[in-house]
């Protein structure tokens, strides 16, 4: 049965899912503020889990947090070492990963989790002149701000499975939720740091409507989360810049400076999180000129392309989706043919949406590429054609008025190649490759083209299977 609704979801996760989280969390933060006593207890609740024991003596251990090298064995060691609010976030930062984490988390799961650690460990680090409490209460406001989000994608099961798929056909965050879990993700956050006595600051950051004069406390959350959140797509790019600009000014520091900090902190942010047991989110933080996870051939692969032809056609015969074909081609495309960014756009309703896409910007292509299919621009025009199509630098010129502000931020207008995916006569979806500015040559443009006709055969032959 569906769970709908705040109230609903909440009971759920504190009865069913996550009551360990839920219930450590809240004694943690109710902890009281004599000094003597709330060390002993700390150590008491700590204690009580040898898994959670182990973990903070580890984390408390590392270079991170003990640079001094000395050896930490006991949890009030670490309370001395570390501080009391900065062994209460370890911990809480530990329970955080192995309750939602789990043994195969989602892809939304491990990038919102990434941008959790990351923002945290930015507020953290702008403070202007915070005291050592203070700090380590915006590392907590930070890293939790979004844990209703969090708690769906660990937790939401099938209606995970079916916001998901909204998301990615292109249905608004805010439509897909309210349709899908009767809720915003925000009303669940404030619910839960109400619930959970997760944070003050953060109850006061989430509080609707907003004070007209938030505190410095306040403005760093709000900032790290907005870095955290542009940064996944580049350190260069407008949105990025805007952030960096209102940190410099928040901070009173140049905008060079501030951005060449926050840089530092993203490169220290993906070791930290492995501290906390997160290795597989370490790679999702943005750093400062990281190449692409995997390595690119800029030449055809005949080999490869072979394989990937045979695991297509091994695929249809098995029954395979429509997903899965997107993939195959695109694995092709990408590993076989030699092409760095590759993606697939859908025609959904009245627009198309870049449904698929590999390679680097292959998250922004993903979130941000959309255009209408009545509007004059580039690819709603690629929809005319009946065959794959080659832009080079001449040909771009001719048709730059079809970059529109947005495809022009998105894709930089390079050399590249297009192809139409045909299904009963109609034009259904797009394929699209450049090698951002280098030269596509003459055999990775016949490549792509017959991938793009082995795609479109293969779905019409699962379009005929299923008929029958």
């Amino acid at each position: 049965m569906a769970v709908k609704g705040v109230d609903a979801w909440v009971s759920k996760l504190n009865a069913v899912d996550l009551p360990v989280l839920g219930s450590v969390v809240k004694t943690l933060n109710q902890l009281t503020t004599s000094d003597d006593t709330r060390v002993n207890q700390l150590s008491d609740v700590v204690l009580k889990d040898s898994n959670l024991t182990s973990q903070l003596l580890r984390a408390a251990n590392s270079i991170h947090f003990n640079p001094s090298g000395g050896n930490i064995n006991t949890i009030t060691r670490a309370i001395i070492q570390v501080g009391f609010e900065g062994v209460k976030n370890i911990c809480i930062s530990l329970l955080l990963v192995d309750q939602l984490l789990g043994a195969n988390p989602r892809t939304r799961l491990l990038q919102v989790m990434a941008k959790a650690f990351h923002a945290a460990l930015q507020a953290k680090a702008m403070l202007p002149g915070g005291t050592p409490d203070e700090r380590e209460e915006v590392f907590i406001a930070a890293l939790l701000f979004h844990v209703g989000e969090l708690a769906i994608w660990s937790k939401g099961e099938a209606q995970a499975d079916e916001l998901d798929r909204q998301l990615s056909e292109g249905v608004e965050e805010a439509e897909a939720c309210a349709q899908v879990l009767s809720l915003q993700f925000k009303q669940l956050t404030r619910a839960l740091v109400k619930h959970w006595h997760l944070s003050a600051l953060l109850d006061q950051t989430l509080a609707q409507p907003q004070p007209r004069n938030p505190t410095p406390l306040m403005v760093a959350v709000k900032l790290g989360d907005a870095l955290s959140a542009a940064s996944r797509y580049g350190w260069d790019t407008p949105d990025t810049a805007k952030v960096l600009k209102k940190i410099a000014e928040y901070r009173k520091v140049s905008f060079k400076v501030a951005k060449e900090d926050a840089q530092k902190v993203a490169e220290q942010a993906a070791d930290v999180v492995s501290v906390f047991g997160a290795e597989n989110i370490s790679r999702l933080i943005p750093k400062a000129g990281r190449a692409p996870d995997i390595g690119v051939p800029t030449e055809p692969d005949v080999s490869v392309q072979l394989k990937v032809l045979r695991d297509l056609s091994n695929a249809v015969q098995q029954g395979t989706d429509v997903n899965t074909l997107f993939q195959i081609v695109m694995e092709g495309l990408y590993k076989g043919v030699g092409l760095p960014r590759v993606g697939v756009l859908l025609v959904v309703r009245d627009q198309l949406l870049m449904r698929y896409a590999l390679g680097t910007q292959a998250n922004l292509w993903r979130e941000k590429l959309m255009v209408k299919i009545d509007e004059v621009n580039f690819f709603s025009e690629a929809l005319c054609y009946k065959s794959s199509q080659h832009f080079d630098a001449e040909r771009l010129k001719k048709c730059a008025h079809l970059f529109t502000p947005l495809l022009q931020d998105l894709l930089g207008g390079h050399p590249c190649v297009i192809a139409p995916i045909e299904i009963s006569g109609r034009t259904t979806a797009l394929f699209y490759a450049d090698k951002t500015g280098l030269a596509i040559s003459e055999d990775q443009q016949a490549a792509f083209g017959h991938f793009a006709m082995q795609a479109q055969q293969s779905l019409a032959a699962m379009a005929l299977k299923k008929r029958r």
